[in-house]
């Protein structure tokens, strides 16, 4: 059985241990303490990580009460330095608190519990099992579970049997067996089974926000940043409204009206726009029925987009033509006809495109491609051209 430091003092990070045994296994090797600072991977908490005697400990995990802190090298001294990552070790401490906290306050006011939690490298998820949250349902828990830390009570952990376990107002059923480490978050906000590293005092969590939440299979799933991971997503957010609302020339407070109202600004210059780009196409299709001589149109544009072939294709899609209209701007080709030819588009280009650096396809009547380069849509044009002249389609 290893001691477990981290149980006497969540904070500790340096210790001078006694190594009870290494084992090599898969090219790697396996420190067996008498006693460690780190912590292993378990309830949901990430392992430290650190270095034993500067050997850099990659993993650490534990198995029937025995530690092993996984490491590329063999420690040579019967007693080793042990440094975990402390910036790592605090960040879990702030983010575990404050899920016991975050899921404290769902706990009191919806008496709904977590089915479980993760605890990433970036954000902590909780899964709450209720499965229609509202917003203002959020809201409320996330101020409730901050007002747990502004009182700023005691934590404390401590073992107990099953048994008596059991008789506590667990907020979480418990599914271990044999003894059982409960976490307490002052006098009644909290009492749970766990065995991870916790704060000493709620006021140690700093903050909990809420992030985004999502339903997740019949449940909840709730994103939250605890401490200084909080803070830190506030300060990249709060450079985001500033760097916006001085572009905009407005206070942080007229930020969203500005964007709304430019949005809709947008929203009416691109009606006016398409309207325009319409007209544009119906008086090129004009153009192009005027002066076809045949029954094959093909032509190419340098500075129009897809979006005006499309358009142009819609003028002249229920005349008898053959189209091939390719836009150099966006190394896009359309081919396409009224119905009245043989040809079958979309088989066409499943039959030669690939030749041609393309990727594509449609249906009978219309098909439409993409090339890595202006070179190969000319030559698949042209290629298209030379095949309806040979098969006498037109």
């Amino acid at each position: 059985m290893t001691e477990k430091l981290f149980y006497e003092d969540p904070y500790i990070c340096e210790a001078q241990c006694e190594v009870e045994d290494v084992i090599e296994k898969d090219g790697k090797f396996e420190i067996v303490l008498k006693s460690t600072p780190f912590y292993p991977e378990g309830g949901g908490q990430p392992s430290d990580l650190g270095y034993i005697d500067n050997i850099k400990v990659e993993y650490v995990y534990e198995e029937k009460e025995t530690i092993y802190h996984v490491t590329s090298e063999r420690p040579t001294g019967k007693f080793v330095k042990c440094k975990v990552d402390s910036e790592r070790r605090e960040d879990h401490i702030q983010q575990h608190s404050g899920e016991h906290l975050m899921s404290a306050a769902f706990f009191r006011l919806y008496k709904v519990s977590n089915a479980g939690f993760h605890l990433g490298n970036d954000y902590v998820t909780i899964d709450i099992q209720m499965k229609d949250m509202t917003e203002e349902m959020i809201n409320k828990a996330e101020i409730e579970a901050n007002s747990y830390i502004f009182r700023n009570e005691e934590v404390k952990t401590y073992f107990l049997t099953k048994d008596e376990a059991l008789k506590l107002p667990l907020r979480k059923e418990i599914k271990a067996e044999g003894t059982i480490r409960i976490v307490q978050m002052g006098e009644n906000i909290d009492y749970s089974a766990c065995c991870g590293t916790q704060v000493r005092r709620t006021g140690e969590v700093g903050l909990i926000k809420i992030i985004k939440w999502e339903k997740y299979k019949g449940m909840t799933r709730v994103y939250i940043k605890c401490g200084l991971r909080a803070l830190k997503d506030y300060q990249l957010k709060h450079n985001y409204i500033t760097e916006i609302a001085r572009g905009f020339s407005v206070e942080d407070s007229a930020v969203i009206e500005k964007i709304k109202n430019n949005n809709e600004e947008i929203a009416s210059l691109k009606k006016q726009v398409n309207n325009l780009y319409s007209k544009i196409a119906y008086s090129e299709a004009e153009k192009l029925i005027k002066n076809a001589a045949s029954e094959l149109i093909c032509v190419e544009y340098e500075e129009e987009d897809f979006d005006f072939l499309d358009k142009l294709y819609e003028c002249l899609k229920d005349k008898k033509f053959i189209l091939i209209l390719s836009s150099i701007r966006d190394k896009k080709l359309l081919f396409a006809h009224n119905g009245d030819f043989e040809v079958k588009c979309g088989k066409f280009f499943k039959d030669n495109l690939k030749e041609f650096n393309g990727r594509g396809g449609g249906n009978d009547k219309r098909a439409q491609a993409n090339f890595q380069d202006e070179t190969s849509m000319r030559k698949f044009s042209e290629y298209i051209k030379k095949s309806q002249k040979n098969s006498k389609a037109i």
